[in-house]
């Protein structure tokens, strides 16, 4: 990490680095930077790296104009553009080459068609200050613009949120994109069975979890919700010195990132339940759809791979209750499927991952039932 020297002590040039990687991004990106820079903490606190993946648009002109401006208004490089030579072909490479170039002593991320609420770096950063932890996060929400909808983050807590906020529906449960049958098998039964009732806690406000791994069912909840890393700010030296990185997939390395991020933390983690710090935009128009919503091959089979990943983490890591957050994962992975006409082929290769993962330790009951169900389906169909 570059530091500044002051009276023999070292001090961290920013608060906190954010990450942003970008393809093709002229639309939005500016939308997403001004959100970024007119944050209450203060741009004079913020390192802001966007890691361009060879976009083909204006994106880099958009970079590089708001990196000149800015630099010049704070006198130093708090904007920093990185341009790879080669793409990527997902959000996991550019991310990863900008976790290199991090100098703050705290990270975030967002996407680069997506928004923070004006407070949310503050909020978070005093947050994880206060309690002196490793992670410190909070609710967001999903924006479908094209169909005029908004769901809140789905959170296994009773919460407190006023109007508008608490109008609408969660997108895990109630807001669930699962239709026909699955979807109301989903919402009338299964969402019961795998989630049960909301949990009440004296103090709703923040929820401090020092070990995620307990048996206490109240702390181990944290893990029915979605692993949304960008809603998230992290200790930047729990990330350095584990090495942790986003695995080569396409969708769902976040959940991997959290996962590992969750084994290795020391100092606990903190969810505001109570508090959305995150705008995440469906965006439905095909010029727009990153590769992460356009409905592929590559998507569906990395978003399997990526569970099979977390399992196989949760095994090494002994992380208890992998069912609580993988079995969703799996339900809505039928979705995907079902979105697309899969071939003969295709289907036995994600077939060979499901066996796979039935091939993980502490798979529990419910865990195998999807399993041998999402097996059914592939070879029926």
């Amino acid at each position: 990490m570059n530091n500044l020297s002051k009276g023999g002590i070292s001090i961290s040039q920013f608060k906190i680095s954010i990450i942003i990687p970008v393809y093709n991004g002229e639309k939005y990106l500016p939308i997403t930077l001004d959100s970024v820079i007119n944050q209450t903490i203060g741009i004079e606190n913020l390192e802001i790296i966007i890691a361009n993946d060879c976009s083909t648009d204006n994106t880099k002109q958009i970079i590089e104009d708001y990196k000149e401006r800015i630099n010049n208004e704070t006198n130093k490089e708090t904007i920093k553009s990185i341009h790879l030579v080669k793409n990527m072909g997902g959000a996991f490479g550019p991310r990863n080459i900008a976790l290199d170039h991090v100098n703050g002593d705290y990270l975030m991320f967002i996407d680069s068609d997506d928004t923070y609420p004006l407070d949310a770096c503050e909020t978070l950063y005093n947050k994880i200050n206060e309690y002196e932890c490793d992670i410190a996060f909070g609710r967001y929400l999903r924006h479908y613009p094209e169909k005029n909808i908004i769901r809140k983050s789905y959170t296994p807590y009773v919460d407190n949120l006023k109007k508008p906020y608490v109008d609408y529906l969660d997108d895990l449960v109630k807001g669930s994109n699962l239709n026909g049958f699955i979807g109301s098998l989903w919402k009338n039964i299964m969402s019961r069975f795998f989630y049960g009732k909301s949990i009440k806690k004296e103090n709703n406000e923040e929820i401090f979890i020092k070990d995620f791994k307990a048996e206490k069912n109240d702390e181990i909840a944290i893990l029915k919700i979605l692993p949304s890393f960008w809603s998230k700010i992290y200790r930047t030296e729990l990330i350095r010195e584990n090495g942790i990185k986003f695995p080569e997939c396409i969708s769902a390395e976040d959940l991997n990132f959290l996962l590992e991020s969750y084994a290795k933390s020391k100092k606990g983690i903190l969810f505001l339940n109570n508090k959305i710090v995150y705008n995440y935009f469906m965006r439905l128009e095909d010029e727009d759809k990153s590769i992460t919503k356009n409905i592929n091959f590559r998507l569906v089979h990395d978003s399997l791979k990526a569970y099979r990943l977390s399992s196989e983490l949760s095994d090494e890591y002994g992380i208890r209750n992998k069912d609580l957050f993988l079995n969703p994962y799996l339900l809505n992975w039928i979705s995907l499927w079902l979105s697309r006409e899969n071939s003969k082929e295709e289907n036995k290769v994600f077939l060979n991952e499901i066996e796979m993962i039935e091939h993980g330790k502490k798979n529990g009951l419910k865990y195998k039932l999807i399993l041998k169900f999402i097996k059914v389906l592939l070879k029926i169909k």
